[in-house]
């Protein structure tokens, strides 16, 4: 045993060279006894049949991502998407690492990575490994099929002996703060986030969460220590459409206001006698809101007919519904009035900041 972690030990640190990449759980829960669970497609299984059973499909295509930073080694998880080596995992696994290296169950040669393009929209990045072909790969599932108490696994990579933790979806469309890969002093911001009761840790954060069928759900997102809380995940229905573009592309680009934002939760937009919608923080000199007289403060409610509110914040329902050099109407609230403007959205790569 000794001699094989060291020759696992001799290959990270050899495979870990500077990558260029410029971005700054493990505890198996048992129910005392089986539970009965009913899944959407009118089959019933036991909870733990079901969970044993996703994992192992899931397993083979679940790899650990060990980045080099400086002075230590950090490791999180990623699952391959595609037979020939790109990789989706969440920012946090990749911020500020010198270096990446990949490890694939059952291959016993640690793969270099590099950065194919990240969204800090939201929260997904993709990697790849070259020179790899036939690889197992795992596959989205129906992001309208996503729904509070849905029994999820959170699976991890080899490098943490590929670790199996169950739970539920306990909250959706949560509002997430994490550090900023870009930015010391400013965080960023995820909206549309899953909460789970699956404690996820950072060598779990990155891997995917999955139904019972085995499919992908969501990317594992470790919680901060001062939440209190288990895990989080990125929404598939998120995600999705973020990670096809970067495979047939190479890169994001969406549509965009020229503005950033923050999202007011009912609560707040209550607290503060404001409508629910986004509330502009910063508008881009020359952009497509600053042209059209929007303001920071004013609170963006509704694009065309689409509404904005927690489950539909402004950056996801931009990117879904709208595509750039598309002309919109914006309605939003200042002072108490409804106002409506119209402009032309441009293109651009998801900012940090």
């Amino acid at each position: 045993m000794k001699a094989i972690l060291l020759v696992v030990a001799g290959l990270l640190v050899t495979a870990l060279v500077a990558a260029g990449v410029t971005l700054a759980v493990l505890q198996v829960q048992s129910p005392t006894k089986p539970q009965q669970v009913n899944l959407r497609s009118g089959v019933t299984l036991t909870e733990d049949s079901a969970i044993v059973q996703a994992a192992a499909r899931a397993r083979p295509a679940v790899v650990s991502v060990v980045t080099q930073e400086q002075p230590a080694l950090s490791r999180g998880s990623g699952y391959l998407a595609t037979s020939d080596g790109y990789i989706v995992t969440n920012i946090g696994v990749i911020a500020g690492a010198g270096g990446m290296t990949v490890l694939v169950p059952g291959d016993g040669k640690a793969h270099e990575a590099r950065l194919v393009d990240y969204d800090c929209q939201t929260g997904v990045a993709v990697l790849k490994i070259d020179k790899v072909s036939g690889l197992p790969t795992l596959a989205f599932a129906d992001p309208n099929a996503l729904g509070q108490g849905q029994v999820i696994v959170a699976v991890g990579g080899p490098f943490d002996g590929s670790a199996v933790t169950p739970g539920y979806v306990s909250a959706m469309h949560r509002v997430v703060s994490i550090p900023n890969p870009s930015s010391t002093t400013r965080p960023l911001e995820l909206s549309d986030i899953v909460q789970t009761s699956a404690r996820i840790n950072a060598g779990t954060s990155g891997g995917p969460l999955l139904n019972v069928q085995g499919q992908v759900i969501g990317i594992a997102m470790e919680a901060q220590p001062a939440s209190g809380l288990s895990g989080f995940g990125l929404n598939v229905a998120d995600i999705q459409d973020v990670v096809q573009q970067i495979l047939q592309s190479g890169q994001v680009v969406v549509p965009s206001l020229g503005v950033t934002s923050t999202e007011l939760s009912p609560e707040m937009a209550s607290l503060y006698g404001l409508p629910a919608g986004s509330q502009l923080v910063t508008l881009e000199k020359g952009g497509p809101a600053a042209t059209a007289g929007l303001q920071p403060g004013d609170v963006i409610t509704q694009l065309d007919d689409v509404k904005l509110d927690a489950a539909h914040p402004l950056s996801l329902v931009l990117r879904s519904r709208f595509h750039p050099n598309q002309r919109v109407a914006v309605t939003y609230a200042r002072s108490g009035t409804s106002v409506q403007a119209q402009l032309t959205l441009t293109g651009q790569h998801p900012s940090c900041i």
